[in-house]
């Protein structure tokens, strides 16, 4: 896979797709539903904080883009850090690009207490046209298809079964809100694999919500890989500049499945993002 580096600038403008998918995510939850689960984000000179207390999940209590759109500050580090000891979460993640700055940056963090505490590749893919055969059919009598209203709860209650949260009617309600694209795989009419788009105003399209996560809790890596395929298909249809999305289990040889398929999809891996929190 293609590893060629992206400036900073470039690597602010990726990281601010995705938080703006987890912002609006986050948005679009019954508001009683989030008082209850201590559920919401908020911005931090710059840096987009997202908290899910009742979760207990780090994934979904960290920041976006601290240190990459503009300098991180120690006091921002601080007022980060007090917010989630206010909201009592203390299983929260801080991110750390090779783009962060000041070079101080990282130091900061261990000061604080924080650890490294894993790694995602990140990979991402232009709008160059993709040639792929025709139809939604693929290996293993895999279908993909794009959640509608009629198959919404299916969906929601399969993702909370990979998961294992509880979500109430929260997913429901980003099928049909504008920029969401959620898709999943059937084998034998069978949900067996689930992966969302979200397309911004800047038209940059983050490919997440991605369940069973291949490498991680399942060793099939072929329906996301089919989920993907077509997901850059109407991406592309749909006027995409720029596809974004993680490996979630990466690999210093980049040896995986998941390489091989993101590869053969036109995406690269522009550089490797670290979490930091506290043991």
């Amino acid at each position: 896979m293609d590893t060629r580096p992206v400036d900073r600038a470039t690597a602010a403008r990726i990281e601010a797709a995705e938080a703006r998918a987890w912002v609006d995510c986050y948005a679009a939850a019954p508001a009683e539903f989030a008082a209850q689960a201590g559920l919401r984000s908020r911005e931090v000179e710059g840096t987009t904080v997202l908290s899910w207390a009742a979760s207990g999940r780090r994934y979904f209590s960290r920041t976006i883009g601290l240190g990459v759109g503009r300098p991180a500050r120690p006091e921002t580090i601080d007022e980060i850090i007090r917010g989630y000891e206010r909201d009592e979460i203390s299983m929260f993640l801080l991110q750390s690009l090779p783009h962060c700055e000041p070079v101080e940056y990282e130091d900061w963090l261990h000061e604080r207490g924080l650890e490294a505490f894993d790694a995602q590749d990140r990979v991402i893919r232009g709008p160059e046209p993709y040639a792929a055969s025709s139809g939604r059919a693929h290996s293993h009598g895999l279908t993909v298809e794009a959640v509608t209203a009629d198959s919404a709860n299916e969906w929601a209650e399969f993702l909370q079964r990979v998961y294992r949260l509880d979500t109430g009617t929260w997913l429901q309600h980003l099928v049909g809100r504008p920029g969401w694209y959620p898709y999943l795989a059937r084998e034998d009419d069978e949900i067996v694999g689930a992966r969302t788009m979200f397309i911004g105003a800047d038209r940059f399209a983050w490919l997440g919500m991605d369940g069973p996560v291949p490498g991680l809790t399942t060793d099939d890596y072929e329906p996301d890989a089919a989920i993907c395929k077509t997901i850059v298909q109407d991406g592309l249809a749909r006027g995409v500049r720029c596809f974004l999305a993680d490996i979630e289990a990466p690999s210093d040889t980049m040896d995986t499945p998941a390489y091989k398929s993101f590869g053969r999809l036109g995406f690269r891996r522009p550089y490797v993002r670290h979490h930091y929190g506290k043991r």
